[in-house]
């Protein structure tokens, strides 16, 4: 990967009830961010998300952990002591960004809309950006073989941001759910693959967060952990929506995921939606055909992308009723959220 130039700003991290200040690589991230901050709040409805930063589990050559930028959304009137649920968006090989009026980025359409859905049901909302720190903005068009970021490395920001939003002042930390798109989705299975080290490493340890409460992956590639068999198994319960005529992404695996996991009494279903390609969930757009894809179904041949309407509100509604339901607060989360608020509160932001 070419070499990147990194200033350095100071990030705040609270820690229990300890607050320290560690010296955060800046990159053009930072720069990004916050234009994406300032274009995502001029945008439709969306209230004004705080930039944070998110320590990966990924460590580098000097042992320090990658450092995520992120985008944190809280519901609009959540209090310091309010107590709810989270979910952590995973963005798919496009990054998640997408492209507004100008060049400035933006938290994409598709996104946006997503983000706007899971507020107005209560969530806050963390999106971390796993690809601007690596110096990358997209990976859709990079063979599979060649990518530097893979779902198993992003399993590593994942985990970090569990632990990140768990010690977020007003957020539950038992209540916390995954839910990625593509790449994201596929992210979304590594991570919460009980089987693996890292995986269980991170749930054993004493001063880990609970671990997702449920894990939501849209179009996601099946075809390593139906490959993997046992060595692949679900850390909590988790729903996959794919369309029946993914070329990128097809759903065949998926489906075969679905049913070994039945068979293993495992909590994984599966939803397939008729005459929908990859991407049916976006609000705009049409379908088109990516020749500049070299992965899929027909490698070398693009692959197809694109809306259905249909597909989309179904899946919006049957994701909104799989996270009411594994969200849903049980006596021990209602006794955390009506516990006094701690004496200071100062949430980890980027400066």
């Amino acid at each position: 990967m070419r070499s990147i130039r990194w200033w350095w700003l100071p990030a705040f991290t609270l820690t229990g009830t300890t607050l320290s200040v560690r010296m955060v690589p800046s990159l053009r991230s930072f720069a990004v961010l916050m234009a994406g901050v300032a274009a995502v709040t001029a945008h439709a409805v969306l209230p004004p998300p705080v930039p944070v930063v998110v320590p990966s589990l990924e460590t580098g050559a000097n042992g320090m952990p990658t450092m995520i930028p992120a985008l944190l959304f809280r519901p609009l009137g959540a209090t310091a002591n309010a107590g709810v649920p989270l979910v952590v968006a995973l963005h798919g090989c496009g990054g998640m960004f997408g492209p507004r009026s100008g060049r400035e980025p933006a938290l994409s359409e598709r996104f946006s809309t997503w983000t706007e859905q899971f507020l107005a049901d209560g969530y806050a909302v963390l999106w971390p950006d796993s690809f601007t720190p690596r110096g990358h903005r997209e990976i859709c068009t990079t063979k599979m073989g060649d990518r530097t970021i893979t779902a198993a490395s992003r399993r590593l920001d994942v985990l970090g941001a569990l632990e990140f939003a768990a010690k977020l002042p007003g957020i539950d930390a038992q209540r916390i759910a995954v839910v990625g798109w593509s790449h994201g989705g596929s992210t979304t299975l590594a991570a919460i693959n009980s089987e693996n080290s890292r995986v269980a490493r991170f749930r054993a340890r004493a001063e880990s967060p609970p671990f997702f409460r449920a894990a939501v992956a849209l179009y996601p590639g099946c075809s390593t952990p139906l490959r993997d068999g046992p060595k692949w198994r679900p850390a909590t319960t988790a729903s996959i929506h794919i369309g029946a005529s993914d070329d990128w992404t097809p759903a065949a695996p998926c489906v075969a995921l679905a049913e070994s996991m039945r068979e293993a009494g495992q909590p994984l279903t599966v939803r397939v939606y008729p005459d929908s390609y990859h991407g049916f969930d976006a609000p705009a757009g049409r379908i088109i055909v990516r020749r500049d894809v070299p992965n899929g179904v027909n490698p070398g041949q693009g692959v197809t992308q694109g809306p259905n309407p249909a597909a989309r509100a179904a899946a919006s509604d049957s994701v909104r009723a799989f996270l009411r339901e594994q969200l849903a607060p049980t006596t021990a989360t209602k006794a955390h959220a009506e516990a006094p608020a701690p004496a200071a509160s100062t949430a980890p932001t980027s400066n």
